[in-house]
């Protein structure tokens, strides 16, 4: 669907279909994860060909788009709603969309909010939220999960990720677990590499990047460490949880990150391989 009104596959841009192998992969993974409908409510922006100095352009849209519409394809537990942000602003707001393109996957009242283009190894990390969303459940410890199971008040987390970094893929299945299974949990997850200019306004320096309720962390995480450092921050507890070495790697823009693995092929975890930017 368009905006609430049927959707239409005669829009989607020349992204070259999955091969059946990547196919077959994605659905044997979506088969078994999913156990319940999960919406893919996808925010896009017309492209208007202007370079704005205060904004990012949204290089990405119609490739994401096309790609979750192939998730769709797949699967019957999936479906999509896009939305374009500039018609549907008021919406826009009430859903903390402010990046493009965006994808709020959605299940069961709980809700992942994730910026930027989900493909190479962004990929499979994005499908188990979806797994997790879609089963209302996650395999996180029962200490952790004691630990937030007692906050009652709504706390925003803010993931800032990349593709060639090696500890991105296990933060946004970690929050993705937590947010999936406590609706206290507002979670964004950001390819920071396509998005140079808001990038550069955060100081983003390494990745990844968390920040909780405005409270910034870089690094990696434990999962015991992280449920303790978020519970103290939603109680208004100042004090810092130890978590050993921080483990990070440099920051680089989507363009030079591309430039340094020229002639590299892309691939994913899982023998998963979806084109987008190569």
């Amino acid at each position: 669907m368009t905006g609430g009104q049927p959707d239409s596959s005669s829009a989607t841009p020349a992204l070259r279909p999955l091969s059946p192998e990547n196919e077959n992969n994605l659905r044997r993974i979506l088969n078994e994860g999913l156990s319940r409908p999960v919406g893919l409510d996808v925010w896009t922006r017309q492209h208007s060909g202007l370079v704005l100095p205060d904004r990012d352009p949204c290089d990405h849209c119609e490739e994401q788009l096309a790609l979750m519409r192939q998730f769709v394809r797949i699967h019957p537990l999936l479906s999509i709603t896009a939305y374009d942000i500039e018609r549907h602003a008021t919406r826009a707001a009430e859903m903390g969309v402010d990046l493009t393109p965006a994808t709020v996957m959605r299940s069961g009242g709980r809700s992942v909010q994730f910026v930027g283009m989900s493909d190479g190894t962004l990929l499979r990390p994005c499908v188990d939220v979806m797994a997790y969303l879609s089963a209302g459940a996650s395999p996180i410890n029962d200490g952790p999960r004691e630990v937030l199971a007692t906050i009652t008040e709504a706390v925003h987390l803010e993931l800032l990720v990349a593709p060639y970094d090696q500890f991105s893929g296990a933060l946004i299945r970690l929050l993705g677990a937590m947010a999936a299974e406590f609706r206290m949990l507002r979670l964004r997850i950001i390819d920071a590499t396509e998005y140079p200019l808001f990038a550069a306004q955060r100081g983003v320096t390494e990745v990844p990047v968390l920040t909780i309720e405005g409270r910034r962390f870089v690094g990696s995480w434990n999962e015991n460490a992280l449920a303790e450092q978020i519970r103290r921050i939603a109680t208004g507890d100042a004090e810092l949880v130890p978590r050993g070495e921080a483990e990070t790697v440099p920051f680089m823009t989507e363009q030079a990150a591309r430039a340094e693995a020229e002639g590299a092929a892309p691939s994913t975890p899982g023998g998963l391989y979806i084109p987008g930017r190569d």
